[in-house]
């Protein structure tokens, strides 16, 4: 159904015949086993991992800075090495992914 519309001309409200269409509240089911979602979920668990690397690193470096006494410098070293290594892998990830979007979008 189109609209409806009152005696004036006037269009009231917009009624829909599917209940996926935009507007409704029904929400679209997705199947269990959704391979873009779970995808999704794990790459953002991965950057989530490299975030929580350079937090740890770089509150250990403060804790070093102000209590010297309570940290180790051997955990600082391990703890920034292990930060570094994580984002160079990402950033690895993050390039070969442009470039192959690059050479998917110039095979035309």
């Amino acid at each position: 159904m189109i609209g409806k519309t009152d005696p004036g001309g006037h269009m009231v409200r917009m009624l829909t015949s599917n209940p996926l269409h935009f507007g409704n509240d029904v929400k679209k089911e997705t199947p269990g086993d959704d391979i873009s979602s779970s995808f999704a979920d794990m790459l953002k668990n991965a950057v989530g991992k490299v975030n929580n690397l350079q937090v740890d690193s770089e509150r250990l470096t403060r804790q070093m800075i102000y209590e010297p006494e309570s940290v180790d410098i051997h955990t600082v070293m391990i703890s920034a090495q292990k930060a570094e290594l994580a984002l160079d892998f990402t950033r690895a990830v993050r390039d070969g992914a442009v470039r192959a979007y690059r050479e998917l979008m110039n095979l035309r």
